[in-house]
Order: C-alpha cells, then structure tokens, then sequence
C-alpha cells in the first residue's frame, strides 16, 4: 500500500511518528554527551566565545531557515489536488521545518562535546520546546493547508 492511498489519520500519526522519532535522536544524543562528559562538564558563558557565537548563529538561522522553507512549501500545496497529496506536501514541509530545528539542536550539542561547556544545552533545550510546539495535528493540517469543505468534514470525521 502506498503512502498517498492511506486514511488522513494514518497519514497524521506516522507524520507524528516521525516528529518524535527527530526529536528523541536530539534528546538520546544529548544524555549521550551529558553522561560521556560526567563531572567534566562546566556552566560559562564567557569562555569559548568562538562556539557560544556560532551556536546562537546557527539557532538562529535554523529557525529562521524552517519557518521560510515551511510556508514556502505550503504555499506550494495547490487548493485543486486531492487530500492524499496535499497531506504528502504538508509531510514533506513538516518534515523539512522540524530537520531545520534539528540541525542546530544536534550542532549544539556537538559544541557541549567539544567544550564540556553544558550553557549550550540551554539552546537545546528551547529548539526542543520549539519543535514541541510545531507538533503535527489535523487541526493545524486544517488550518494551514488549503481543504475544501469536503475535505474538513473528511478530516473532522477522523
């Protein structure tokens, strides 16, 4: 069975698979480093001013970077397809928006492994809390995809 002749609600919760899938590889890769420092690790954010730039650079950007390519691919979702595709496009935007949010989570993480400076968890944890807060529901498909009547009644029923 292809993904595009699947139900919408199978649809939603393998996109919610694989957004808790993204986010638990940043978190396993985080206690990973936490526990490999140990008591190595030290709270500053006045040493290694060189990381502490690139790390809220590229925060920065990659939240930046997501929010664009997000609505630069949902603009892209045409009001005429069928709900299959339109919900393959709105998976390959969510996809991509929450890649962007992860990138710079795993390269902070990369900097506390580096430095054994744990100030970067601190950006790791809130580019955590922002992709908990893009978390993929039928609702915010509804909103941000353009549905027809009969396709919102169809998602609604779900």
């Amino acid at each position: 069975m292809s993904y595009t002749n699947r139900q919408p609600k199978d649809f939603m919760k393998s996109l919610q698979l694989i957004h808790f899938s993204l986010l638990f590889i940043i978190v396993v890769f985080g206690a990973y480093v936490a526990l490999n420092a140990g008591d190595q690790l030290f709270f500053s954010y006045e040493d290694d001013k060189m990381f502490l730039y690139m790390a809220i650079l590229i925060s920065f950007v990659g939240n930046l970077s997501s929010k664009y390519l997000y609505n630069k691919l949902l603009k892209q979702i045409p009001a005429e397809a069928d709900l299959s595709q339109k919900a393959v496009k709105y998976s390959t935007a969510h996809i991509f928006r929450v890649a962007m949010l992860e990138f710079p989570a795993l390269m902070c993480i990369i900097f506390v492994m580096e430095s054994n400076n744990s100030f970067y968890f601190i950006l790791v944890g809130i580019l955590i809390l922002m992709i908990l807060a893009v978390y993929p529901t039928k609702y915010k498909f509804a909103n941000e995809v353009p549905l027809s009547a009969k396709e919102k009644s169809m998602l609604e029923n779900l």
